[in-house]
């Protein structure tokens, strides 16, 4: 009898192996790309949130809230920026959050600061 060669079952068992290998390898792959996306976006509404901050703290700002969307391309996030007194009558607090919706769940980022006379 020869021996040579592979039984049925032993190739069952490896392409069941290869199949496993390769969905687990898609849905790594997958999750990179969708954390990808998501810091991105988070990236751009850090730095659109810190641009709101400087320039409220570049000078004295009134007191109040504000808000708007953002010009294009960047009009998927919505911001709100809220300058209130303190204990010290020289200085502001500024808040500004950034608001997006991303799959379908609302996310935002905070920033905050002081503006001093």
């Amino acid at each position: 009898m020869d021996d040579r060669g592979f039984t049925l079952l032993e190739v069952l068992v490896s392409l069941a192996i290869l199949a496993t290998t390769l969905l687990l390898s898609y849905q790594v792959l997958s999750g990179a790309i969708a954390a990808q996306e998501r810091s991105g976006r988070w990236t751009a509404a850090s730095y659109l949130a810190e641009a709101l901050v400087r320039e409220a703290t570049s000078g004295f700002p009134d007191t109040g809230e504000s808000e708007g969307k953002f010009a294009p391309p960047m009009d998927a996030y919505a911001w709100k920026r809220t300058v209130g007194e303190t204990f010290h009558p020289d200085a502001r607090v500024v808040h500004v959050v950034v608001r997006w919706t991303s799959e379908g769940r609302e996310e935002q980022v905070t920033f905050s600061s002081v503006a001093v006379k």
